[in-house]
């Protein structure tokens, strides 16, 4: 680029005869519309180098994609005040080239060709990444599809099972097979989660729902929910809380989830019977809580590779201990998003491992929280429709809401169930969102024309779990959005 026209047509013709094309401008402003990623260099003279021309020219750069930095090569007489200007207004530029007058044409040439090749190797690594993102958005769209088909069948599985303990089972060896059959469920809608979870992560897609917790409490509350499988497989689960409060600015579920992952992965990996250690903590800046096992330990060459996706401690065929490798993958994640981080420790096979995460702590202490009310008296029944064409689903959960004292009626499709709805005018309606023909959307929208808001509670039951889905859910008119398998102690709760 060059005001002198003249030059700028002998430097054109001069890169033609060596085999490089090239298109003159007059000023800043005439290369601006020519600026894209199919540019492989752009030679400014000094004359071009007008202050007043120079803000738009970056800002143009810095819309190019991330992977391009442009190969800019300037040509002046003064090169000192040049690469003064350079500086200035191209500071995140590792690629300008400053050449001094008078030029030899084959230096220009050199500089070029160096510049073009630059250029040629930034497109295949923009390539390369479109095709990681391509391929991070396909593997994602499986995940999610991979998911919503695994969490179809766990549903009628887990009301079954739960329709069977409801049914107070005295056979001995049928009660321990359908102890056997409930584990390995809820192990698997475990892992379903987890791939969910480590898919949205690395795309950050989770958000956290943050608001002032005692780290004691949420610890205490995840305990809750994690030491049934610490104790299945013999150990003994010890935990100290501090005594001080421990103030943090989190999501609650999110920090049950890297607690329960911590003392699970505890559990797995520590032979029966085996012994682990929970305790909370603080410092100055952080609130912490460490799980510490005397189980089989680790090299510590190779503790921060224990938080790589889908790594399994043990890489044989012996898959005894089961799992993805991804738990704590999550747990670093999640920790990451806090601001906080984990770190893990050991002192060599055999001889157990420490993982510590840690939270910033908040500035001021936790409000005193009021008790929850209890409410005394059987639970409210309803009258409910279950609109679900998957007819294992439909049944399971229509005996699992019948055993608990509803009136239920059923649909096995979206016109049918909005027909249903509005001719029974039922308390509740479960919807199932991938309805064929007229999906559960569709439905839920139809029946709040007829009832309005506040008339009926519409609960969408779904495999599909991302974000989206449940804004999409709530755009439509449901009140609530449960991910299939729904555990029947949780949707009890809910109706209740």
């Amino acid at each position: 680029m060059s005001p002198n026209a003249m030059d700028a047509g002998l430097a054109v013709s001069f890169l033609g005869e060596n085999g490089i094309r090239a298109r003159a401008a007059g000023s800043v402003r005439d290369v601006l519309p020519l600026l894209d990623h199919e540019i492989g260099c752009l030679i400014l003279v000094e004359e071009a180098l007008l202050a007043e021309d120079l803000p738009a020219l970056r800002e143009a750069l810095q819309r190019m994609p991330a992977w391009n930095d442009l190969p800019i090569i300037v040509v002046s007489r003064e090169l000192r005040t040049v690469a003064t200007l350079a500086a200035d207004f191209f500071p995140e530029s590792g690629n300008v080239t400053l050449l001094e007058r008078p030029l030899s044409p084959l230096a220009l040439v050199s500089a070029v060709q160096v510049a073009l090749r630059a250029a040629a190797r930034q497109r295949e690594i923009g390539e390369l990444i479109e095709q990681r993102s391509q391929a991070v958005k396909l593997r994602d769209e499986f995940l999610a599809m991979l998911a919503h088909e695994l969490r179809n069948p766990l549903a009628p599985m887990r009301n079954a099972l739960y329709v069977m303990r409801l049914r107070k089972i005295v056979d001995p060896e049928l009660l321990k097979s359908t102890q056997i059959l409930e584990r390995q469920v809820n192990h698997i809608v475990r892992m379903v989660d987890d791939l969910m979870d480590v898919a949205r992560l690395e795309r950050g897609k989770v958000v956290l729902q943050k608001q002032r917790v005692d780290l004691n409490r949420v610890v205490a509350s995840a305990l809750e929910a994690c030491l049934p499988f610490a104790q299945e497989r013999g150990h003994q689960v010890i935990v100290h809380f501090d005594t001080r409060d421990l103030p943090v600015n989190a999501d609650p579920v999110r920090l049950e989830q890297i607690v329960c992952n911590l003392v699970n992965n505890a559990a797995k990996f520590t032979n029966s019977p085996g012994e682990i250690r929970v305790d909370t903590s603080r410092d100055e800046r952080f609130a912490s809580i460490a799980v510490r096992d005397n189980g089989i330990g680790f090299e510590p060459a190779e503790a921060d590779n224990l938080f790589d996706p889908f790594l399994q401690g043990n890489p044989t065929l012996e898959r005894s201990r089961g799992g993805l490798g991804m738990g704590l993958t999550i747990v670093r994640r999640l920790a990451m998003l806090h601001d906080g981080l984990v770190e893990a420790s050991s002192d060599g096979p055999g001889k157990g491992a420490c993982f510590v995460a840690r939270i910033p702590l908040a500035s001021a202490a936790i409000e005193a929280q009021p008790a929850p009310e209890r409410r005394g008296g059987k639970a409210r029944r309803h009258r409910i429709v279950v609109i679900e064409d998957n007819p294992d689903i439909r049944e399971t959960l229509y005996q699992v809401l019948i055993l608990w004292g509803h009136q239920v009626t059923t649909a096995s499709d979206g016109v049918s169930g909005v027909e249903r709805v509005l001719q029974e005018r039922p308390d509740i309606a479960l919807i199932d969102v991938g309805l064929p023909g007229m999906n559960g959307y569709d439905v839920a929208r139809a029946i709040r024309k007829g009832i309005p808001n506040g008339g009926i509670r519409l609960i969408a039951l779904t495999g599909y779990g991302q974000p989206s889905d449940r804004e999409e859910a709530l755009r439509a008119g449901f009140d609530t959005h449960l991910l299939k398998p729904v555990a029947p102690e949780i949707l009890e709760t809910l109706l209740a």
